[in-house]
């Protein structure tokens, strides 16, 4: 098991960037690393834009297996009509609604293993077709 793991941190794999570009904020982005690879989600930052529209919206992260929810990672400070905000997350162990490096909400997480249909699913809670969110993953992606 030690030298799976040793392996798995630090020879193996490649450091990838996951961008989520301009997505309205009622449409779910589900990051997947697909048949044959398995990816280690490491770190990311995403930014929300509201629009005028009454409601109060969250960046929320959960985990899928394709299909079902099998872990829920958090979610940010609720960000209100027509305006912005960021969520981070990564390996810093904390959830703040406290600034963190200049961020209104921070998520630590462990380092999540995904493979084959296994999903990072990115949801806007009561998001609206007219606010915007975008931001990136860091992630290692290796070949099985």
């Amino acid at each position: 098991m030690v030298n799976e793991m040793f392996a798995w941190i630090f020879p193996a794999g490649r450091l990838i960037v996951k961008t989520i570009s301009n997505t309205a904020g009622n449409v779910i982005t589900n990051l997947s690393p697909g048949s044959g690879k398995r990816w280690l989600i490491l770190r990311g930052r995403l930014y929300l834009t509201t629009d005028s529209t009454t409601a109060d919206r969250r960046i929320r992260l959960v985990v899928t297996d394709g299909t079902n929810v099998v872990e829920r990672l958090g979610a940010s400070d609720i960000i209100a009509a027509s305006s912005s905000d960021y969520l981070s997350f990564g390996e810093v162990r904390t959830k703040s609604t406290d600034a963190v490096y200049g961020d209104t909400s921070y998520l630590g997480i462990e380092p999540i293993l995904l493979e084959g249909n296994h999903q990072l699913r990115i949801i806007i809670d009561s998001g609206q077709a007219g606010d915007t969110y975008n931001g990136y993953v860091v992630l290692l992606e290796v070949d099985v």
